[in-house]
């Protein structure tokens, strides 16, 4: 097996992994999120993570629908910023959104759906310049 192709598969396992807990972490909410308080940010919240293995498939299938995984992520984000917003302005320590952005961002479920992008993403791209040097 080439060192490519290695690489490769390396990426594409590691993203599958990360996609896998993303979609676990979006099954798990979805038993125990209490959807009273904003039904439409708790379903988006648990739809979007859910959504990632699928579509990791679909992109490994059809390489253009790579760039749903990162609106995934990108519709996510402030979902997630937005409940935890809601959490911590209710318990009142909330100081700034950004603040409350950066916090989410640090959670190892968003941490996931991020590494998620940039593993499947850098398996595409080498992918991409293996095959455009010729070395396919």
């Amino acid at each position: 097996m080439t060192l490519r192709k290695l690489c490769s598969l390396f990426l594409t396992a590691l993203a599958a992994l990360l996609s896998l807990a993303v979609m676990g972490h979006g099954l798990v909410s979805a038993v125990f999120i209490d959807t009273r308080f904003n039904p439409v940010l708790s379903i988006l919240y648990c739809v979007l993570p859910i959504l990632s293995f699928p579509v990791f498939v679909l992109a490994r299938l059809f390489r253009k629908l790579a760039v749903l995984q990162v609106i995934l992520l990108l519709a996510w984000i402030p979902v997630y910023s937005a409940l935890n917003w809601r959490t911590c302005a209710s318990l009142g320590y909330c100081t700034t959104i950004a603040a409350t952005v950066v916090l989410t961002l640090k959670t190892p479920a968003a941490l996931a759906f991020v590494g998620v992008n940039l593993f499947g993403g850098a398996a595409l791209l080498l992918n991409r310049i293996w095959r455009t040097s010729g070395n396919a």
